[in-house]
């Protein structure tokens, strides 16, 4: 069996996996679902033997296989990633309604004006709170890398955002370690 390549980041951040696997999503996109390319422009980076690179490939190959057996050949997030989404957007919901957590509040508070403008700007198309959390760090992710500038609210609004998202984060690892709590 291949190696999950994100296992850590899932375990440990899953904002960071959510936004990693956003990211492989539009690689394989991006390379036409055609492992060579895939493989010419992040495999071979990478430097590894051939046991290690057959297993980043196997695992590549995974994910694209489930993308096309669910239809996302151009858009769309994997059903594993739609469920952690709801996942979160749960644990966002129970912070903010249910256990009233402060510190969370807080961070929220801080990030919802951002969070209001950017689901507004979306209209009809809005997502819940936390995807659109993610579509915002994203993007603001995609913008730096193409050289695009960001404006100072952008970045500011983005800065809130990704601390909410971090501390939803926490929330979730340690969620995970209650008993009987089973989120794969």
């Amino acid at each position: 069996m291949t190696k999950d390549l994100l296992a850590d980041k899932k375990r440990d951040n899953i904002a960071a996996y959510v936004i990693s696997m956003w990211h492989i999503e539009d690689l394989v996109r991006a390379s036409g679902f055609n492992m060579d390319v895939l493989a010419e422009r992040l495999i071979d980076p990478m430097n590894v033997d051939a046991e290690e690179a057959a297993e980043v490939r196997g695992w590549y190959a995974g994910i694209m296989t489930r993308m096309r057996e669910q239809g996302l050949e151009r858009s769309g997030h994997l059903s594993e990633v739609e469920e952690v989404l709801n996942e979160l957007e749960f644990l966002h919901r129970s912070l903010v309604d249910v256990l009233n957590d402060e510190d969370y509040d807080r961070f929220y508070e801080a990030a919802r004006p951002g969070i209001t403008t950017l689901q507004q700007q979306a209209g009809e198309e809005a997502k819940g709170i936390v995807e659109t959390c993610f579509t915002a760090v994203y993007g603001v992710m995609l913008l730096r890398a193409q050289g695009s500038a960001v404006s100072e609210a952008t970045a500011q609004a983005e800065g809130a955002i990704r601390l909410v998202l971090e501390r939803l984060s926490q929330h979730y690892r340690q969620m995970r370690k209650l008993p009987g709590v089973s989120m794969n």
